[in-house]
């Protein structure tokens, strides 16, 4: 590591500040209302001197971006987030959801895992080049978008489609990856190269209708349980997509042994029960689970208007992830197979998966760095079941890292209550990233 003479317990504390001010803007989407949070760091980074610009794509959904410029040889690096949260049942909280408290070396508050710690880091990664003056070689792009808890349509996707002017790069760090998973006594961080798409589905059931007190058969809430019943007992066919065959054999390489020869057996015939019987806890597993097929999981129901009546229809909202080379068209047609044709299955948006090659000089700068921040570690592409605002960005290698090295359980708490981040994470996540940012940015004055 070259010394800088950066107080980087300085910079935590600093971080830690923003990240908390971030929780108290209420970005819930919808509506969102980003723009008050938007301007905050359009503030921040104006009082260091570093251009920065508020682009509204609708009132009140307001997206940031900021530049430092760089020489001009090789295309930007962006570092990206996004400003909007999910909503909260403030009865189930623990705190005050939106008061970004500091309890315990913990920050509490919706979005401080996803995505305003990261917003926090990536500002620190900013501002701690802008104040030691150094020259890059690069673009730095800094974008903190709205609208992605609700696919993007305000944000990146707005921006990419009407400001790409602004955010065009040729590779970008971004949210979805970086937990710290340790196997067999090594450490690997997980970095996202690649996700699933969002093919969410609508059932509609229908039957007669009748009074309640006389029970009839075929109804449409029968049909709605049945297919609610089959999609939650389904296991989809296992597919093991580029991202994760290298997740497994790198693994495999690391380990070495028996654990190799497992992992080895199980690609060559990847059936959900030899990954099963991986050496993995039940988180990893679960996260395997996922990274290796199709998933539909039913999460809304709406039918009935009185007690008494028989309703003639029923909705099930379905959220529908697809691997990367699947089509959106062709699971849905599987959905119907499954659910009969009591139930109509219809798309309601046709998100296709993605992924990003790993083999690449950002790829491997993100690998050598956390080498030298945490001996012995290893850093593996994997795939998130979820999506993120990569998907807007067709032009730009995208790969999601936030490493949390001490607490990897954090990663767990997004969209869940309480959820929380510590402030030695902060402080760890910025330092690697201004690292791998520098390194890959300005590599004539890191040689020095």
């Amino acid at each position: 590591m070259t010394d800088w003479g950066i107080d980087w317990n300085a910079v935590r504390d600093e971080v830690t500040r923003h990240l908390q001010a971030l929780i108290r803007f209420e970005t819930v989407n919808p509506p969102g209302n980003e723009t008050p949070l938007a301007e905050y760091l359009a503030g921040v980074l104006r009082r260091e001197g570093i251009a920065a610009e508020v682009i509204e794509s609708a009132p009140g959904r307001g997206n940031l971006v900021a530049r430092l410029r760089g020489r001009g040889h090789g295309r930007p690096l962006l570092l990206m987030a996004h400003s909007d949260v999910v909503s909260v049942e403030r009865d189930k909280w623990t705190r005050d959801p939106f008061g970004g408290e500091l309890v315990d070396g913990r920050i509490w508050g919706r979005g401080a895992v996803d995505t305003k710690g990261l917003v926090a880091c990536e500002l620190g990664v900013m501002l701690t080049i802008q104040r030691l003056g150094l020259p890059l070689e690069r673009d730095l792009i800094f974008a903190v978008f709205a609208d992605e808890e609700a696919g993007g349509r305000y944000g990146a996707c707005w921006m990419w489609e009407h400001r790409r002017d602004l955010i065009d790069a040729e590779f970008a760090i971004n949210e979805g990856g970086g937990m710290a998973l340790t196997l067999g006594g090594q450490r690997f961080y997980l970095c996202q190269t690649g996700e699933k798409g969002a093919a969410r589905l609508r059932l509609t059931a229908r039957g007669q209708p009748g009074h309640a007190s006389m029970p009839i058969p075929d109804t449409a809430m029968q049909h709605a349980a049945r297919a609610i019943l089959t999609l939650s007992t389904h296991t989809f066919p296992t597919v093991l997509t580029p991202t994760v065959t290298r997740f497994l054999h790198e693994i495999g390489r690391a380990l070495g042994g028996s654990v190799r020869q497992q992992i080895e057996s199980a690609l060559a015939d990847p059936t959900w029960e030899r990954l099963a019987a991986l050496p993995l806890g039940p988180g990893e597993r679960r996260l395997l689970y996922a990274m290796t097929r199709n998933t539909a999981v039913p999460t809304i129901v709406r039918g009935g208007h009185r007690i008494n009546v028989i309703p003639s229809e029923v909705v099930v909202e379905v959220d529908g992830r697809i691997l990367p080379g699947q089509e959106p068209e062709a699971f849905a047609a599987e959905v119907q197979r499954l659910v009969g044709p009591h139930v109509e299955v219809e798309l309601t948006t046709r998100g296709r998966g993605l992924e990003a090659d790993p083999d690449s000089p950002l790829f491997r700068m993100i690998a050598e760095t956390m080498a030298e921040l945490d001996p012995g570690a290893r850093v593996v592409p994997y795939l998130i079941p979820g999506g993120t605002d990569a998907k807007c960005l067709p032009g730009i290698t995208v790969y999601g890292f936030m490493p949390m090295r001490d607490h990897p359980e954090e990663f767990e708490l997004a969209h869940a209550h309480d959820e929380r981040i510590s402030v030695s994470t902060l402080g760890f996540a910025t330092r690697a990233l201004f690292e791998i940012v520098t390194r890959f940015c300005a590599p004539r004055v890191r040689s020095r």
